[in-house]
């Protein structure tokens, strides 16, 4: 039985979980003090702190070679034990106590009196005006500034900024290339600086940025997330944004509302002048402060990093309800087994809609205004100019094409597994194929009579036009009730969750007992690759792509050239070989096989980064896997080192999945 494929749109974001992750590659390697607070929580904070840097560090992964050189270890950052709390919150409080000092603005607009020009002619311009033509100057090189919603979108702000009267009437007589080279020359000067004036810099920037880096939560200290508040700019959005291009505005203070507790020292204000919108005491939220987006009027959270408490306890509740799922999911393809030969239409369309999510990893999607967001849609608000069903020699075929989640294109052929084998291999390294599981078969057939019947002709009612709703019963508010009606907790998400992790557990546990164990375990590189290929199995079920970077081929000739140079060094020491005997054969032997090694583990890397390319492997990891199934795997082959697998982002993310899952643990 096969099960792969891809995604599509949500009404449930990971902004907050990507926002998190990149928040913690960047820093801290200093040691940013806490909020500088004279409070008792404090101190207590302080203490666990220090009790906790005495700490034994991780234990050291095998290496590849007989004789390993000395690995640079990974170690997670402190991270507050939650998950051993003996006295639990209460129903819907997430804390007890929360005390922070706010946000970071950015730095005010510094004009830097560089003209652009207008029909060839230099133009003065105000700071505001100055201010959005850099922006656009800033980004000339990049793919947006050839995008013509971008343009017209940048033009329609930069013409209300300078006025009517203004000289400047057209886009095209525009000329940004000085102020473009002027943001050049400014970047190679930060280039060239020397490593002191570079210290210096970074101590500065740290200096500032100490008070934030860490918040009092209850008696401890916790790591902070997305302090800071985000700059003027051209709004990119994701995928093919309709609003792409427009001015995002300055946020002050007065948009600003403060989440801490009412025994706290509120944050103070650190602009001049300025107060906060307001002050709330809200225990049962995991946010400390929030504003509106000037562009969509979507509210941005700040949050604690990722390896927070707040977060490893949402993170788990998410994985134990995918892992609650596990133990329903019989039944509930029972229930959609009965309701897809309903009599009621929307029961029938519930259940076409949830057999997709369930076998495709299919997002619910969300209605939406095409003038606001990008075109993005999910199963919910599928169009019939999103499916084309037809026939193949297996039987009945279903092909989606449509834009997901950040206008990735989801591509799939869904139909029956061919019998003759080659075929069928075929089919499965296809990532646009996705074969039915074998208990499926019935229902997919009844899936293909139920979506002709939505879409084409009948006897009570005409053919559907191309830009008509495929569910024209359902919407993403009656799917939700269902589900629930199912499980109590049951969204869309659950399911993806579920069958993400589930797959990766399947996948990587063939492990034991596999034919070619042995073969797999052999190496470092081999064992990651197996890891690697289990994980590629879950990206293409969700959807999960990224743009394939432009210097790849490059990067492709490069490992082909030393690939080649390492075989010629073989050759010639085989040369070498006739004739010799004793010690110096063995010695010639050895470097072959030495050699040998590097050209095997060459090509291995190779053939990941060439399946991998377009394949984003980390959302799945951050977002949908449980991260128990990789440590327990870890730990059953070979005590494979976990810090191959998760980077220091994710170590600390998942330091409660550490602690937790031993080798027989399973999802």
């Amino acid at each position: 039985a096969r099960k792969r494929k891809r995604g599509s749109e949500s009404e449930e974001s990971e902004e907050e979980e990507d926002a998190d992750s990149d928040d913690e590659k960047k820093k801290s390697k200093s040691k940013a003090k806490g909020p500088d607070k004279s409070r008792s929580s404090s101190r207590s904070a302080k203490k666990d702190t220090k009790a906790d840097s005495k700490k034994k560090p991780a234990k050291k992964g095998k290496e590849d070679a007989p004789a390993p050189a000395k690995r640079k270890e990974v170690k997670a950052e402190y991270v507050y034990e939650w998950w051993k709390e003996e006295e639990p919150l209460p129903d819907g409080k997430k804390w007890r106590f929360l005390e922070h000092n706010g946000v970071i603005f950015p730095p005010e607009y510094q004009a830097h009196g560089v003209k652009m020009r207008y029909d060839g002619r230099p133009v003065d311009l105000t700071s505001e005006q100055e201010a959005i033509a850099t922006m656009y100057a800033s980004m000339i090189k990049t793919d947006y500034a050839t995008k013509k919603v971008f343009i017209e979108n940048f033009w329609a702000a930069f013409k209300a900024a300078l006025g009517k009267d203004h000289m400047i009437k057209d886009f095209k007589k525009c000329d940004f290339q000085p102020i473009a080279t002027y943001i050049d020359e400014e970047r190679e000067k930060k280039k060239t600086l020397s490593k002191e004036e570079k210290a210096k810099i970074k101590e500065a920037r740290e200096a500032l940025e100490a008070p934030y880096v860490h918040v009092i939560l209850d008696s401890h200290l916790e790591k902070n997330g997305n302090f800071r508040v985000e700059p003027a700019g051209l709004f990119r959005g994701r995928g093919e944004h309709p609003k792409m291009g427009q001015v995002k505005g300055v946020i002050q203070p007065e948009a600003i509302t403060i989440n801490c507790a009412v025994e706290a020292c509120p944050p103070r204000c650190p602009l001049a002048g300025h107060a906060w919108s307001s002050v709330v005491h809200k225990d049962e939220a995991t946010w400390m402060a929030f504003y509106k987006d000037t562009i969509n009027g979507e509210f941005k959270y700040i949050f604690m990093s990722a390896g927070s408490s707040l977060k490893g306890q949402s993170d788990r509740e998410k994985f134990e309800k995918a892992r609650e799922l596990k133990k329903h999911v019989v039944k509930i393809r029972q229930q959609i087994t009965k309701g897809l030969r309903s009599k009621t239409p929307l029961e029938v369309q519930q259940n076409v809609a949830l057999w997709l999510i369930d076998n495709l990893a299919i997002r619910a999607g969300n209605e939406k205004d095409t003038s606001e967001e990008a075109d993005t849609v999910g199963c919910c608000s599928l169009r019939c100019e999103h499916i084309t069903l037809d026939r193949d020699t297996e039987g009945p075929t279903i092909f989606f094409k449509f834009l997901g989640k950040d206008s990735i294109e989801y591509k799939n052929l869904l139909k029956l597994r061919p019998d003759d084998e080659e075929r069928a291999l075929e089919g499965e390294e296809d990532p646009c194929v996705s074969f039915v599981r074998a208990t499926e078969r019935e229902n997919f057939l009844q899936v293909c009579k139920i979506m002709t019947g939505l879409v084409k002709e009948t006897a009570e009612r005409k053919r559907k036009k191309p830009e008509d709703d495929v569910f024209d019963e359902l919407n993403t508010s009656s799917l939700n009730q269902y589900l629930k009606s199912l499980m109590p907790g049951l969204t869309a998400k659950v399911f993806r969750t579920y069958n993400a992790s589930f797959t990766l557990d399947q996948e990587l546990f063939k492990l034991a007992g596999h034919a070619m164990e042995a073969e797999h375990t052999r190496t470092e590189t081999t064992q990651l690759k197996f890891y690697n290929d289990a994980n590629y199995q879950v990206a293409i079920l969700c959807n999960h792509s990224k743009t394939v970077s432009k210097g790849f081929d490059a990067q492709m000739d490069r490992i082909d050239t030393k690939k080649a140079e390492v075989e010629e060094e073989v050759a010639e020491a085989r040369k070498q070989l006739r004739g010799k005997s004793g010690a110096e054969k063995d010695k010639l032997k050895k470097k072959i096989e030495g050699l040998e090694a590097r050209v095997s583990k060459m090509e291995t890397e190779k053939q990941i980064k060439q399946k991998l390319a377009g394949v984003a492997l980390g959302t799945s990891k951050t977002n949908y896997l449980d991260p128990r199934i990789t440590v327990a795997w870890c730990r059953k082959f070979n005590d494979f080192p976990i810090s191959k697998i998760f980077n220091k982002s994710l170590l600390t993310k998942f330091k409660w999945a550490l602690d937790e899952a031993d080798e027989n643990w399973r999802f």
